[in-house]
């Protein structure tokens, strides 16, 4: 359990920053209009062609992983928040399978194509969508990780979306209490992107590209 706490924290560590060095130097994609309200609807991609339309072919990053349409989130303070994820991607394994437990959701849960689960295995996870409170940030403490689990590799693409096919996705909805108005940052934590080195528990190899980036696989959640 230490050591697994350990390569929480600093993995965690490592997310909030990259999130905020790329904001800050003015990496950020363009984002769709932000998702507000007490009911979120997010999507998780392969790829950026239906978040990132810059170009016919997609834009500049068109093969990286994305959430849509937005990584900007707003919901409003002191509510019960339903969020649905439509999940268009393939699993993979977590380095650290802390990640593949529900946590701070309502009850502890998610459903999965109307099923009740609590945790999935470890091994096939297509992304998390993971809220947590920035260091030195004085918001009220908030921590929410749901794992979404992966489409079969060999599922037939059956769905079209701004002209891309997809396999048909798994479809994830929690809830989640929000308190005082506050911002945080959220984040994958299945290394699905590119470059640094480590693997397992505490490694960073596939944590770079989309999923340090702002408007990719890291964003923000601000309660109003």
């Amino acid at each position: 359990m230490l050591v697994t706490l350990v390569g929480l924290v600093g993995v965690l560590i490592g997310a909030v920053f990259g999130v905020r060095v790329l904001s800050d130097l003015g990496f950020e994609p363009a984002a769709v209009a932000a998702t507000s309200g007490a009911n979120i609807t997010l999507s998780a991609f392969p790829d950026g062609y239906v978040c990132h339309p810059s170009t016919p072919g997609g834009g500049p990053q068109a093969e990286w992983v994305s959430y849509c349409p937005s990584t900007s989130i707003r919901v409003p303070a002191h509510s019960t928040v339903t969020v649905t994820i439509m999940q268009y991607d393939t699993g993979d394994t977590l380095h650290n399978p802390f990640f593949a437990q529900v946590m701070g959701t309502v009850g502890g849960v998610m459903t999965v194509n109307g099923r009740s689960v609590q945790r999935i295995p470890a091994d096939d996870v297509g992304h998390t969508f993971t809220i947590q409170t920035p260091p030195d940030e004085n918001e009220s403490p908030l921590f929410v990780s749901v794992p979404l689990p992966g489409v079969a590799d060999n599922a037939p693409n059956v769905v079209t979306i701004a002209g891309h096919q997809y396999p048909k996705p798994n479809v994830i909805v929690f809830r989640f209490k929000t308190g005082a108005p506050g911002r945080y940052v959220w984040h994958c934590y299945v290394p699905c992107g590119t470059g640094l080195a480590g693997d397992g528990i505490g490694g960073q190899a596939g944590f770079g590209g989309p999923m340090a980036t702002t408007g990719y696989m890291a964003g923000t959640l601000t309660v109003t």
